[in-house]
Order: structure tokens, then C-alpha cells, then sequence
């Protein structure tokens, strides 16, 4: 005998009172009926043969605890309790999901956001500010009388304002100047200077609408040129039309390099010219004269000087 149970109408194994259900031989369907008198008892096998299934015990007051096998994962031949729906389950972990993902997401934008935790290392973005030194601060405002010309005064390391003596040669009047180098051919300071001035008379200069100011302006850097530099070469880099105060103008940049200037130890190796000329009919043009060597430290000191230019 292979000491199964044979099929039929058995107690329900999963512990419903007054109900029965069909065991098909080999598992428990999902046929039940009612226990009524006409239903025939349990089938009891002869003495030594296979015992009919396991009851649990009551557990007290309403159903009994589900039927659980005595051996670890279903037995052969019988089935296990009926599966139970999940959907409630499903929900509740769906739930406790988006929780997680909305706590991680605040935790993830308060680490970047704050900056109160010093354990936490934070990455910052920060502007680019100018180098320290690059531009020396604006004190007021200087006005060269005999030019009708004003530009910003500048402070830090230069002096204070001066008034150069009646110079037909050069045309310089008021400016100022700034030490780039003491004594760099063991006498003098080589500086950089600012001047306004008014178009020296050996320069000639007719006016009018026809007036040639690019001429003119490259004719007065050359007047100046062999008094206010060691030996060099020049390089123009602008030569353009401009306005100053709505008045016509011509702007003219060179750069001036110094070959020996390493055998020579100057701490300068070349310099930025900037010569605009300004046109003013019924006089002669009033010009502004500004040189910086690249040694100075504060080299956008000429960008604030050109464009504080004002003509009266």
C-alpha cells in the first residue's frame, strides 16, 4: 500500500467549524459543503495504515489558526493554505516608498544647500574678483586748465596732482605721475604718468572740417617720443576715430619693447602709449598724454583714466 488517504469528504484541515471540504487524493480542492447529518463520517483507515489529516488544536474562542505542516515547506500530496491577497500589502509598501524617496530628496537638497555642517565637504562657486592692486582708487577728479580736459585722479602709489611749467616743446600741463622703478639707470625713477596738454604750435595744425587730427595726433607721438623713452621699438596697435564729451577725437595706442631691458635689470620690459587728440574749432586740440609700463601693477589704471575722459 502506498498508505495515502483516499479521496473524499473530510473536516476542513484549515480549521473552519461545521464545514467540510474534498481531498481529491493527492490535494485539497476548493469544493467545500456544509456538515450536515446525512454526511458520512471521516474515513478512518485500518489500524497500522495511514492516519487522517492533522486537526490543529483549538486556539481559543473563533477560528482556529490555519493548518501548518510539521515538517519545514508543504508536505507531498497535500496543499498549502490558501493564498492570501496582497493588494493592501502592495499599497502600504507603495506608500512607505514614496516617503523614502521624498526623505532621501530633502536630505540630498539640505546637504547642498547648507552650509552649517563642517563635516561635509561643499564645492562653491566663486566670482572672480580683480587681482589685488589691479586698480588704484578714484580720489577726485583732475582738470587741466589750459586743455579744457578732466579724467579721474587716481590715489595709491600716485603723487599728487602737478602743474607742469609752460612747455611749447611738448604741449604737457597738468597730470600725474607714478613710480614703476627708482633710479633704473641709477639716477632717475622711471614712472608712469598721465598729462593733459594742448597741441604743441611747432606741430601745424589748421582746423576745420577738412582737419587731419590722425596726422596730427601721430605727428605730436613722435615729438614726444625720443625725450620720454631709453632706446626701443614701437609697435601701433590702434589708430581709430573717437569723441569725447560729443566732441570729435582721434584715439592712437602704441606699445613700446625694450630689447635690453633684462641686461639692463629694469624691472620693465615694454609700454602701453595711449595719445588722444581732441578737436576744438577756434583753438588748437587739447590732448591727453598717458604711458604705463608693464612693471606698474595697477595696469587697468588706464582703462579708468580713458574713460573718465571728459572735453569741455
Amino acid at each position: 500500500m502506498n498508505g495515502q488517504t483516499p479521496p473524499g469528504w473530510y473536516p476542513d484541515p484549515y480549521g473552519n467549524p461545521g464545514l467540510q471540504r474534498w481531498f481529491d487524493g493527492a490535494q485539497w480542492t476548493q469544493a467545500t459543503q456544509p456538515t450536515g447529518p446525512s454526511t458520512p463520517s471521516p474515513w478512518q483507515p485500518p489500524v497500522g495504515g495511514t492516519p487522517q489529516p492533522w486537526q490543529p488544536p483549538a486556539t481559543g474562542p473563533g477560528t482556529p489558526a490555519p493548518w501548518s505542516p510539521a515538517q519545514p515547506g508543504p508536505q507531498p500530496g497535500l496543499a498549502g493554505p490558501p493564498r492570501r491577497d496582497n493588494r493592501g500589502l502592495v499599497m502600504v509598501l507603495g506608500g512607505v516608498g514614496v516617503v523614502v524617496v521624498i526623505i532621501a530628496l530633502v536630505a540630498v537638497l539640505v546637504s547642498v544647500l547648507s552650509d552649517d555642517d563642517p563635516t561635509t565637504p561643499q564645492t562653491r562657486v566663486t566670482p572672480t574678483a580683480p587681482a589685488q592692486g589691479s586698480i588704484s582708487p578714484v580720489v577726485g577728479t583732475i582738470t587741466d586748465r589750459d586743455s579744457g580736459l578732466s579724467w579721474p585722479q587716481l590715489g595709491g602709489d600716485w603723487a599728487a596732482p602737478i602743474d607742469a611749467p609752460g612747455d611749447d616743446e611738448h604741449g604737457l600741463s597738468a597730470g600725474q605721475t607714478a613710480v614703476a622703478q627708482k633710479a633704473y639707470d641709477g639716477v632717475g625713477d622711471y614712472v608712469a604718468s598721465v598729462y593733459g596738454a594742448v597741441l604743441p604750435t611747432s606741430i601745424p595744425y589748421t582746423g576745420g572740417a577738412g582737419a587731419d587730427l590722425e596726422t596730427v595726433t601721430k605727428a605730436w607721438f613722435k615729438k614726444i617720443e625720443p625725450n620720454f623713452y631709453p632706446e626701443h621699438e614701437t609697435t601701433e596697435v590702434v589708430s581709430r576715430a573717437h569723441s569725447v564729451s560729443g566732441k570729435k577725437a582721434w584715439y592712437y595706442e602704441l606699445v613700446l619693447k625694450f630689447p635690453q631691458a633684462q641686461s639692463k635689470k629694469w624691472n620693465f620690459t615694454q609700454e602701453r602709449v595711449v595719445v588722444v587728440l581732441v578737436d576744438r574749432p577756434g583753438s588748437r586740440p587739447a590732448g591727453l598724454y598717458l604711458s604705463v609700463p608693464d612693471s606698474f601693477k595697477n595696469q587697468s589704471d588706464a582703462e579708468t583714466i580713458i574713460s573718465g575722459l571728459k572735453a569741455t
